[in-house]
């Protein structure tokens, strides 16, 4: 199944972005989350995902979990995090 999801102009400073470092949740709707230090998350929610949770594991520095359907909610355990937010 194929999905196609505009994120044109949904570049960081368009429409701001969050950085997490602490264990507070971050709610909103973001399209993308870059892994600033190792991390791991207790919750991450988003949009059309299937499969497996991505929390209880490591996500080196570097990593960027993209989502076009929205990443609505992520708790961190450990890491600090950068969020890109979708227009509103």
């Amino acid at each position: 199944m194929q999905n196609n999801v505009n994120i044109a102009g949904a570049a960081g400073a368009c429409h701001g972005v969050d950085v997490e470092t602490g264990t507070t949740a971050a709610t909103g709707k973001f399209y993308a989350v870059q892994v600033l230090t190792d991390a791991i998350f207790s919750v991450f929610t988003e949009n059309g995902k299937t499969g497996d949770t991505m929390t209880g594991f490591t996500l080196p520095a570097g990593t960027t979990i993209i989502n076009g359907l929205g990443i609505t909610a992520f708790t961190l355990t450990s890491g600090r995090v950068r969020a890109y937010k979708l227009p509103a």
